[in-house]
C-alpha cells in the first residue's frame, strides 16, 4: 500500500516528514520497524531523493526516527512534547493502588514525564488502551481486569505506543510484564499458618481465570503439601467470581459455622477481607482464636478494625515502581526489543491474625517506604541475549 495517494504528491520535505511522522504516530508503521528505502519513498511521494533526504534527517533529529547503520532508519517515539509527556495508567476506578500510582509518578516527573490515570471500567482494557493511542500518549502501563481482551485491538495500540502491564500479562499479547511472586507468597502464608499449629487451613477469594489466581491457589495447594496437610475441596470458599459486585458469604458462614470448621484460611485478594470479616462476625468466629488469618495484597487491609492487625503477603510498591519506570524508559527508546517479565518477591509481614504471638511479629519490613521516591537509576536486565524472550522471568536486584 502506497504512503500517498497518487492524486495527492507532497511538495517539500517538511510535508513528506510530517506525513511519515503521522504514519508512526497512528501505528501504521510498526515502532521499530525500518522506514521504506530511499528508493521506495522517492516513488511513493514522487520528490526527489535529496527531498527524501532532508525528511529523514528532519524524522532523526526530531526523534521519530533513528539511523541504524547499513541496515537504514527505523520508527522511533518522537520527542516528548505535549501530550508525549503523558503516561497513562490504565486501571478501574477504585481499584488503583495508590502507593504505586503516585511513586511511579514521581519517578516519570523526575525525567519530565507525568502519569494520568484512564478509566477502564466502562471502556475495558481495550477502549482505555485505543484512548491512550488517540490522545498520542507517550506510553501506557495497565492493570488489567479484562480476562480475554481482544488482541487484534490492543496489538493496534501495540503498534503506536508501548505498553507494559501490572500484576499479569494480557493473554495473547506479547508485552513486557511486571508481577509480584504470588505463587511463592501464597505458599509462604500456607506454611506460616501451619507453623503456628493450624492444621485445616481452608481459601477465600475471588476465582477468575487469570494466571496471577492460579497462582496464588497453585501456591496455596504447594504449601499445603509441604506442610504435609491434605487440602480438602470444601473448604475452597471462593466468594465472588470476577463479575461479582457484591460477595456471596453463604457457603463462608455454613462453612464456618460447622463443627469441623477450617481454623485458618488464607485470603486470595486483600479485597475479600471484607467478605471474611462479615461472615466471621455474623457466625460468631473470632480472629485469631478461632480462625487464623492470613492475606495477600495490603500492607493492612484490616484497617484497625481488628486490633491485632493483619498477617500478609506485601508487594514492594516501591520496588514495582521502579521497575515500571525502567520498562517504560527501554520500551520508549527500544519499542522493538522483546518483551520480559520482571517478577518481584513478596514479603510475609507476621501480625496477630495469624495467631503469632507479638514477639514474632515483624517489626520492620525490608521494603522502603512508598514516600521513598528517588530513582537510583535503571534496572538492570542481567539476563543474556540467549536467555531473552517473551517468557523471561526473572527477579529484579536493585
Amino acid at each position: 500500500m502506497p504512503l500517498v495517494e497518487n492524486s495527492h504528491r507532497v511538495s517539500g520535505y517538511r510535508e513528506v516528514a510530517e506525513t511519515l511522522q503521522e504514519k508512526i504516530r497512528a501505528g501504521s508503521i510498526v515502532l521499530g520497524s525500518l522506514l521504506p528505502t530511499e528508493r521506495e519513498l522517492v516513488d511513493s511521494f514522487g520528490v526527489s531523493r535529496t527531498t527524501v533526504r532532508r525528511a529523514l534527517q528532519q524524522l532523526v533529529s526530531s526523534g521519530w526516527a533513528e539511523s541504524i547503520p547499513n541496515r537504514g532508519v527505523s520508527a522511533r517515539m518522537g520527542q516528548s512534547t505535549g501530550t508525549r509527556q503523558v503516561v497513562g495508567f490504565v486501571d478501574d476506578a477504585g481499584t488503583v493502588v495508590p502507593d504505586l500510582f503516585f511513586a511511579l509518578n514521581a519517578r516519570l516527573q523526575s525525567h519530565g514525564l507525568v502519569l494520568t490515570h484512564v478509566d477502564s471500567r466502562v471502556m475495558k482494557t481495550e477502549g482505555a488502551l485505543e484512548y491512550c493511542k488517540s490522545h498520542r500518549l507517550a506510553a501506557a502501563v495497565v492493570w488489567s481486569k479484562t480476562i480475554n481482551p481482544d488482541s487484534e485491538r490492543i496489538n493496534s495500540v501495540l503498534r503506536a505506543m508501548p505498553v507494559v502491564a501490572v500484576d499479569h500479562g494480557l493473554r495473547g499479547i506479547e508485552t513486557d510484564v511486571v508481577a509480584c511472586d504470588v505463587f511463592k507468597g501464597a505458599k509462604a502464608a500456607v506454611k506460616h499458618l501451619a507453623s503456628q499449629g493450624r492444621r485445616r487451613i481452608g481459601i477465600v477469594g475471588m476465582l477468575d481465570s487469570l494466571d496471577t489466581t492460579q497462582e496464588r491457589f497453585g501456591g496455596y495447594l504447594e504449601g499445603m503439601f509441604e506442610a504435609g496437610l491434605q487440602p480438602e475441596p470444601r473448604d475452597f470458599l471462593f466468594t465472588r467470581t470476577s463479575g461479582s459486585v457484591i460477595g456471596d458469604t453463604s457457603a463462608l458462614e455454613r462453612r464456618l459455622a460447622e463443627p469441623d470448621a477450617p481454623d485458618a484460611v488464607f485470603v486470595m485478594q486483600d479485597h475479600i477481607m471484607e467478605d471474611l470479616l462479615q461472615a466471621a462476625s455474623r457466625v460468631g468466629v473470632s480472629i485469631p482464636d478461632s480462625l487464623a488469618v492470613v492475606t495477600m495484597g495490603s500492607d493492612d487491609p484490616f484497617s484497625g478494625r481488628v486490633q491485632v492487625g493483619a498477617t500478609t503477603v506485601a508487594f514492594d510498591w516501591a520496588q514495582m515502581a521502579d521497575i515500571l519506570f525502567d520498562r517504560v524508559c527501554c520500551r520508549l527508546s527500544e519499542p522493538s526489543a522483546r518483551a520480559v517479565r520482571v517478577v518481584v518477591p513478596a514479603q510475609l509481614v507476621v501480625r496477630g491474625s495469624c495467631g503469632a504471638p507479638r514477639d514474632q511479629w515483624t517489626v520492620s519490613t525490608t521494603f522502603r517506604s512508598s514516600a521513598s521516591l528517588g530513582h537510583k537509576g535503571p534496572v538492570e536486565d542481567r539476563s543474556s541475549d540467549s536467555e531473552r524472550g517473551s517468557d523471561l522471568v526473572h527477579p529484579y536486584r536493585p
